[in-house]
């Protein structure tokens, strides 16, 4: 069982903290043995059902990054942790009962896998790797009108950053909304500005504010898309913080390059 910080991580509700697991440095770090130690039965019956390396390994590092960071809030040692999905299968705290409000999101993309935690507000992450191969063609019918005509007017060579930009944003507004494809994509456009903010706006067919919303879109080691996408907890700004870590092994915290945002900033200090 890995040791728990001595001082367990303060939960806030302005205050968002990301935590971004490389697969490669999980290989550096040889811990994939220790990590597999942490899954529980019906964990390791599901890595069984994934017929490709690729997706068994982000399997077994999303259910490690969740418990080892998880511990580090709460008084709960990382295989104590009882999960289950809930009518949309967004993961849930089960057991242990009682505890302090606690809000976290799952996603991965390629060689990443992130996790998202926050005290009590609705939370959606999202992550994407443009450059794999991935056919974009015709998914832009999910986009709003004024998103679509955006995207036509591009050129080309940026066109597929600016899908997945756009698509990571949706995505993490939906996964925050706990209802994923219920909603439909093209009912909220975002629409990034010169300025590094972004609008949003709904149709009645979410029947939403924009204002109950703070988002953040920014890049991970160059490559990567990621948003992050919660509801508003006062009238402060939200605080993102952004840390790469591996299960069993360093942390650190990041500052990467800020895409865009509304009502939120990036801050590495803990």
């Amino acid at each position: 069982m890995p040791p728990r910080s001595p001082r367990l991580l303060a939960l806030e509700p302005q205050r968002i903290d990301l935590w971004c697991a490389f697969l490669a440095d999980i290989d550096a770090a040889r811990c994939w043995g220790e990590c597999a130690t942490l899954l529980n039965v019906p964990e390791r019956r599901r890595a069984r059902t994934l017929r490709r390396p690729a997706d068994r390994r982000r399997h077994l590092a999303a259910r490690a990054l969740v418990r080892t960071v998880l511990s580090r809030y709460l008084p709960v040692a990382p295989r104590e942790w009882v999960f289950d999905p809930d009518a949309h299968g967004r993961p849930r705290i089960l057991a242990p009962q009682g505890l302090p409000p606690l809000e976290f999101n799952i996603a991965h993309s390629g060689g990443v896998v992130m996790l998202g935690v926050t005290a009590g507000s609705a939370l959606g992450v999202d992550v994407e790797l443009p450059r794999r191969r991935t056919d974009t063609v015709g998914l832009e019918r999910y986009f709003a009108p004024r998103e679509r005509s955006a995207l036509a007017a591009l050129p080309p060579v940026q066109r597929r950053g600016r899908f997945f930009e756009l698509w990571t944003l949706k995505e993490s507004y939906l996964k925050a909304r706990g209802l994923g494809l219920r909603l439909p994509l093209d009912g909220l456009a975002f629409e990034p500005q010169t300025s590094g903010g972004i609008e949003l706006s709904f149709t009645d067919a979410i029947a939403d504010s924009p204002q109950r919303w703070v988002l953040a879109q920014l890049r991970l080691r160059g490559r990567y898309v990621a948003a992050v996408c919660a509801e508003r907890a006062g009238s402060r700004a939200t605080t993102l913080a952004v840390y790469e870590t591996v299960p069993f092994g360093r942390t650190r915290a990041i500052s990467p390059p800020l895409l865009c945002a509304r009502g939120m900033h990036i801050s590495s200090v803990r």
